[in-house]
């Protein structure tokens, strides 16, 4: 058969020229209108030189010809805007969906494209995939928008019957009930098998010769498909098509559900190597979403994934593309943006200057640099935190007294902007607030306790502009002189509070996230922290879950370590014999960027270093000068270990 492509692809100049006779109008030539609803599975494509046919076969792909794209016979991004309208049987009603194409799959062997939506389509179903190939004489139909017997440009749905006259591997040749053809505009329409109650995709129309469509004197007749029915292992795997992100020690990884009727179940692999190994050792985890977050992934690991789905027959199709992501440590003084801990100092006062010390990995900037001048003065209280995701750490401060306005200053990598009100009205008074991702939506948020006798917790979310309603998210926790603080403690990438009650009991209690609320808060250590030690929180030894530190101070100097298990703190060990003596303010960051958090200090007083001293996963290392003038008497640095309020 002569391939007539100019038949399939309609120039919308033609589509312009409306209907030429008063003849009924029947898309596809011969063919009947399809009722309100019916085969809502059938899609029109239009773009500024074609028009087509395809079908949807998952909520977020359809599948069509690989002519209706002519710039992109390779597939990928869409050379021209493509808009495509789902579920609405006659064009000019107002139901059903327009979205457009933004990646185009192209199948070598074929002329079929599958391509992906913008938005997923969850009120239509898709049509199911053929398990088995259609054989000559076998009955089946064509659904299309094309150019019809009488109308240049349709308005509504038609089909036709069509009976195989002969296949090959890749191919369908089909000839038409009643001499009817695929006309222009028909392309990639979808040729598929009714029985029991199913509608199973067996083709997709490729050429014509166009028998009996408007324009057309062709006296031949017959239309050619290429099969899908073999096509399913590959539409399955590339409709998945998975995405992994990181935040912090956790990584989600999201993929494109099957269509609803396979009933599909999802096996995730995770592996440091690819190709993934797809087996038990492997697997992350099963489930019927489309989302699974591997919890705990060591900072600066790389994780990749394959998802494989396994339908609700038992089939189950090749695993899908490879995705990956490199989980991170959440640096709260990351203001460069380049994975390493730097240092700030807010001399507040009158002159409200923040001074930025960047880290280079072995020491900080010489020569501070003014960030901003004037933000964080008198009593005002200033934290840090990557408050709109872009992995800078950004600066807040909370006004407190009865105003209880927080204003956030952005980061830009070398500056921070102006301060922003992000919220107005919360930490007023003697209430603590603190920073830290919450919901593990990778943007800080800030958190309230309300301490004295009321113990309430509240936490305030981001949405990367601005702070929501402060929400109840603990009603008894962290009362009278404990110490809160926030940490990841069970590596899930979703920040917990902890408290710390002190005195001569010294327990540590906290209360994990689930990304709406704190939980119970349960004992992790019966013994860390008394009196006036200063404790700490990070994850010393890069395992994804944050650790409890405590320095000893007084003359002593000592710095124990309790790590994580992701379910309690173990036993304190010596990591360092001599850091952060006396009125020294000591803090915690992963200066070096090797995603174990270190430990610095700032001597103040007279002398005004900044010393940094490295985990190594097991112990700190001898402290060393990265700094030699930095953070003078009064001025606030960050980070700090210690509460300054």
């Amino acid at each position: 058969m002569h391939k007539l492509r100019a038949l399939i692809l309609v120039p919308l100049a033609g589509l312009a020229t409306g209907t030429l006779t008063s003849a009924p109008a029947e898309a596809i030539s011969n063919a009947s209108g399809v009722a309100d609803g019916g085969y809502s599975f059938t899609v029109k494509l239009s773009n500024e030189t074609a028009a087509c046919t395809g079908a949807l076969v998952a909520p977020q792909w359809i599948i069509t010809s690989t002519g209706c794209f002519p710039q992109n016979p390779q597939g990928g991004t869409p050379a021209k805007p493509t808009t495509v309208t789902v579920g609405r049987t006659k064009l000019s009603g107002t139901g059903g969906h327009i979205t457009t194409v933004t990646h185009l799959v192209a199948r070598a062997d074929r002329s079929t494209t599958l391509a992906r939506l913008e938005t997923p389509i969850a009120d239509v179903t898709p049509v199911s995939l053929a398990a088995t190939a259609p054989a000559t004489e076998d009955a089946l139909r064509i659904a299309g928008y094309g150019r019809t017997t009488s109308t240049w440009a349709p308005d509504q749905l038609r089909t036709s019957g069509f009976t195989v006259a002969s296949t090959s591997s890749t191919k369908l040749v089909l000839t038409g009930d009643r001499g009817a053809d695929a006309c222009k505009g028909d392309a990639g329409g979808p040729v598929f098998r009714e029985s029991t109650g199913r509608t199973d995709l067996a083709g997709v129309v490729t050429t014509t010769w166009g028998h009996g469509c408007l324009g057309t004197t062709e006296t031949r007749a017959g239309t050619t498909a290429d099969r899908a029915d073999d096509l399913v292992d590959w539409i399955r795997q590339q409709v998945l098509t998975p995405s992994a992100k990181a935040t912090g020690h956790s990584i989600t990884v999201s993929w494109n559900a099957l269509a609803s009727q396979d009933n599909a179940s999802y096996r995730v692999y995770s592996s440091t190597t690819t190709p993934v190994p797809l087996d038990a050792a492997h697997l992350a985890g099963t489930t019927p979403a489309t989302t699974l977050t591997q919890t705990s992934v060591p900072a600066k690991q790389t994780r990749y994934y394959q998802v494989l789905a396994v339908t609700a027959d038992g089939r189950t199709a090749p695993a899908s593309t490879v995705a990956s992501a490199t989980a991170s440590l959440a640096i709260r003084t990351d203001f460069t943006g380049d994975g390493k801990a730097d240092i700030a100092t807010f001399t507040r006062g009158t002159t409200g200057d923040v001074i930025v010390a960047a880290s280079d990995g072995t020491k900080f900037q010489g020569t501070p640099d003014k960030w901003h001048e004037y933000f964080g003065i008198a009593t005002e209280l200033p934290l840090s935190g990557d408050f709109n995701g872009d992995g800078k750490a950004d600066v807040i401060v909370f006004k407190r007294g009865t105003t209880g306005d927080v204003l956030v200053a952005l980061s830009d990598g070398t500056k921070f902007g102006t301060g922003t009100l992000w919220h107005d009205y919360f930490g007023i008074n003697d209430e603590l607030p603190v920073v830290g991702d919450f919901n593990g939506d990778g943007k800080d948020d800030i958190a309230l306790f309300k301490r004295g006798t009321s113990g309430d917790v509240l936490v305030a979310l981001s949405d990367g502009t601005k702070f929501g309603t402060a929400i109840l998210w603990h009603d008894y926790f962290g009362i009278n002189s404990e110490l809160p603080y926030v940490g990841d403690f069970n590596g899930d990438g979703k920040d917990d509070i902890a408290v710390f009650t002190r005195g001569t009991a010294g327990d540590v209690l906290v209360a994990l996230s689930d990304g709406a609320k704190f939980g119970t808060g349960t004992l992790w250590q019966d013994y860390f922290g008394v009196d006036d030690e200063t404790p700490a929180v990070g994850d010393f030894n890069g395992d994804g879950k944050d650790d409890i530190g405590l320095f000893k101070r007084g003359t002593s100097g000592d710095v124990l370590v309790a790590l994580s298990d992701g379910t309690k703190f173990g036993t304190a060990t010596l990591w360092q014999d001599y850091f952060g003596v006396n009125d020294e303010i000591p803090g915690v960051g992963d200066f070096t960027g090797d995603g174990k958090d270190d430990i610095g200090l700032f001597k103040r007083g007279t002398t005004v270093d900044v010393l940094a001293a490295s985990s190594d996963g097991t112990k700190f290392g001898t402290g060393t000068v990265w700094h030699d003038y930095f953070s003078v008497n009064g001025e606030v640095p960050l980070p700090r270990a210690i509460a300054i309020t």
